[in-house]
């Protein structure tokens, strides 16, 4: 299966990042691998790509997240709201999946289409645990593929668990969840209310 070699590129990040923001793993969503928790320099190379457009960080959180990347068959993301798109320029989803595609020598694929048009982060609470709502663009594979499904940030994992679930009823025979960051538990209990959020800024994260 392809997908198994050693990913290109320097592991710079991991060399600046503090061992407590090291690789944090979803007990819930076991499926689900975070490299980091979402806080120190992740999160902020995160909220750069998002809110500053800096797309220059894309490497950085690209070849950490291509090490901890297992084999896979076709790489796709989750595609981010029409308006944060046309907002931003571009889909921080999409660039994180291309960037992680080429250093697994992997085929990057648009197997996502959102038709929902409201961000995550401006969902209710009982519309964030929901997740937004995807269809699958293109036909049902051909073969049983394993599918690495990419975004930035996790954050009740609702969003992967939608993507994942039209990517099972397409066909594929299992899907793993691979972002650079996940949110932590929140100690305030206003925003306790939705689980998790971003320590750095006290704003919600997304799915």
């Amino acid at each position: 299966r392809r997908g198994q070699g050693r990913p290109s590129g320097p592991a710079r990040l991991s060399a600046v990042t503090p061992a407590s923001y090291r690789r944090v793993m979803q007990v819930a969503e076991p499926w689900i691998i975070s490299v980091w928790a979402h806080q120190g320099r992740p999160a902020e190379l995160v909220r750069e790509l998002k809110y500053g457009r800096a797309t220059s960080v894309v490497s950085e959180l690209a070849d950490a997240m291509a090490r901890r990347a297992p084999a896979g068959d076709v790489v796709t993301w989750v595609p981010a709201s029409p308006e944060r798109r046309r907002s931003r320029g571009f889909d921080q989803g999409e660039l994180l999946a291309r960037a992680v595609g080429r250093r697994l020598h992997l085929p990057v694929r648009r197997l996502l289409r959102r038709v929902d048009r409201v961000p995550q982060t401006a969902r209710s609470i009982e519309g964030r645990l929901s997740g937004p709502d995807f269809r699958a663009r293109g036909v049902r594979f051909r073969f049983r593929p394993t599918v690495l499904l990419v975004d930035d940030v996790t954050t009740t994992g609702s969003t992967m668990r939608s993507g994942a679930t039209v990517l099972r009823s397409r066909g594929a025979v299992r899907v793993i969840g691979l972002v650079a960051t996940r949110a932590i538990r929140c100690p305030t209990p206003a925003l306790s209310r939705l689980g998790v959020y971003d320590r750095a800024t006290t704003h919600p994260t997304g799915g």
